[in-house]
């Protein structure tokens, strides 16, 4: 089983496009229900600053699944200039960036440990752990689930769960498509091979860390060498 958090986007629409084989997808979604079917597909409403879903949890254990991966695509991005950055502002970003998936993590820890396997994704951007400009919040609460990886990686292991990171360049989805001409262009001449990337290799990063066992508190990068 896999559970797929942030399903309203874009880019994990084009990633569920690609076969899976027969295990079940579990796809979270916060607001609008994605319109989309798929053989052993199944949406779930989830808020990660909300109470877990009782329906979801209730799914997982009737399925009673020995093996399974959450990739997390959730996350918030206020951009802004520091000066301008209120305490709120924080606790609403790491609410949901960092405390609503630890939450969501530890909610579905004791079966993983009782399975022995376990593998926990969370999908960052290169962009965001580097920093740039007015991205204080978003880039402190992304570095700051990096380290918690780290910890959690060292906690787990021996239950043979894993904790890892994948960080993403650019792709031609969401935000990018409503990009000017001109600031792709700029994207694009920072990337060697002056090309987005294609959807498949990130879900070839999911599945090599899912086949991975000795992949663990690691941040594998997908963006082209940017």
């Amino acid at each position: 089983m896999i559970i797929i958090a942030g399903s309203n986007s874009g880019l994990v629409n084009e990633i569920i496009k690609f076969s899976m084989g027969p295990e079940i997808i579990v796809a979270l979604y916060n607001k609008n229900k994605p319109k989309f079917n798929k053989k052993n597909l199944f949406f779930f409403k989830q808020n990660f600053t909300k109470t877990i879903n009782k329906d979801l949890i209730k799914f997982i254990e009737k399925h009673n699944d020995k093996k399974i991966t959450i990739v997390n695509f959730v996350s918030i991005k206020k951009d802004m200039m520091s000066y301008k950055i209120q305490k709120k502002d924080f606790l609403e970003t790491f609410d949901v960036n960092v405390f609503g998936f630890f939450i969501f993590i530890k909610t579905f820890l004791p079966l993983m440990i009782q399975n022995k396997w376990g593998r926990i994704i969370n999908i960052s951007s290169t962009g965001g752990l580097r920093g740039d400009i007015g991205t204080v919040l978003y880039t402190s609460s992304k570095n700051a689930t990096l380290g918690m990886f780290n910890v959690l990686a060292k906690e787990y292991s021996r239950f043979n769960i894993t904790f890892n990171s994948i960080s993403l360049g650019s792709f031609n989805t969401g935000m990018y498509k409503k990009l000017p001409d001109d600031i792709k262009q700029k994207i694009l001449s920072n990337i060697p091979s002056h090309k987005n990337g294609n959807f498949r290799n990130i879900f070839n990063g999911i599945n090599f860390i899912k086949k991975s066992d000795y992949v663990n508190g690691s941040n594998i990068k997908i963006d082209g060498g940017m």
